[in-house]
């Protein structure tokens, strides 16, 4: 009993058994930090990423690239994908890809973009931000609210119904999610329709207990975090980089309905949990889903049993927040 009161380290949630099967047999990757490991990480991810790219242009679907210049000038990437011969005004979901704020493509995460398009007719657009360390806070979601901002205004053009636009991300493209939709707050505009958080990468000064239960191994540790917020925060004023803290934020009144997801055995539960109460706590709106066994990544194991609950759940909220369902949607 001595042993148990003493322990340091408080156990984490067991995995799943279909996602500790998956993670056996797949692995994961850790985050490298060195300059030269990084960048090889980063030409990998671009090679997967013209694949993937390349699978949605032979299905038909059409794909295009957009420039957006951020108040620098610096030309930020931003990507469009629809259906063909999709109808007019369609719902829009703006996505921001992971990777820690250090990796990563417009084509990270397109595992939900298919569903998006075919169930709701939607476009998706995803923004290709500056990356850490080269960059650092505020730049990277000032980045992507400058390209949602470029999508609200071209509006009409791009065939998007400025009234049912999402901004959606996962993990690190999470949290710039839900800076995002701050910014927005915090100048008026452009409105949203809601925000999708999943498993997003909130507060670089998060200390609960799933802090303590993730420190050194499993998808995405304590550690990996720690060392990746501070390359992002790298020579930066507190002062001038709330927004791409969202954690750090006090006031989270007046921001649209949030979806948040994060699994209960992945360091982000407790800060994804303290989000929402703290939208909660303001009045807002936000639906929570802890998933059970869930490690980081595991929404992307749609063969499991938990990774189709997660997207069933997802797609349920995005049909209440467009105002339709899959079974409602018109093309042509």
């Amino acid at each position: 009993m001595g042993e148990l009161f003493c322990r340091q380290v408080p156990l984490r949630p067991a995995y799943d058994a279909e996602l500790a099967g998956a993670l056996a047999v797949r692995g994961f990757v850790p985050m490298p930090f060195d300059a030269d490991a990084l960048e090889a990480m980063r030409t990998d991810i671009r090679g997967f990423s013209e694949e993937i790219r390349e699978g949605y242009e032979a299905r038909g679907y059409v794909v295009e690239d957009l420039t957006v210049p951020a108040a620098d000038g610096y030309p930020i990437g931003l990507v469009h994908t629809h259906a063909a011969g999709a109808r007019d005004l369609r719902p829009c979901v703006f996505y921001i890809h992971g990777g820690g704020m250090m990796v990563g493509t417009p084509w990270d995460g397109v595992t939900d973009f298919e569903g998006w398009i075919d169930d709701f007719g939607a476009s998706v657009f995803s923004v290709d931000y500056r990356l850490a360390p080269e960059f650092t806070a505020p730049t990277l979601v000032e980045d992507c609210y400058t390209a949602l901002c470029y999508v609200v205004e071209h509006a009409q053009a791009l065939g998007i119904n400025p009234e049912a636009i999402v901004v959606a991300g996962m993990s690190a493209g999470g949290g710039l999610a839900a800076g995002t939709a701050l910014l927005a707050r915090e100048h008026s505009g452009p409105p949203l329709a809601g925000q999708l958080l999943m498993a997003p990468m909130l507060d670089p000064d998060a200390d609960g207990d799933s802090v303590r239960q993730e420190p050194l191994t499993g998808p995405w540790s304590a550690e990996e975090n720690r060392r990746a917020w501070s390359m992002v925060l790298a020579g930066t004023d507190p002062g001038e980089v709330r927004f791409n803290t969202p954690g750090r934020v006090k006031d989270l009144a007046g921001l649209p309905p949030a979806l948040l997801e994060v699994g209960s055995a992945e360091t982000f539960r407790s800060e994804v949990i303290d989000y929402a109460a703290r939208i909660w706590r303001a009045g807002g709106s936000a639906e929570l889903h802890v998933w059970d066994g869930g490690y980081h990544g595991f929404e992307n194991h749609f063969h499991t049993s938990v990774g189709r609950a997660a997207l069933e759940s997802r797609n349920s909220w995005l049909g209440r927040i467009f105002g339709y369902g899959p079974q409602d949607k018109v093309v042509g």
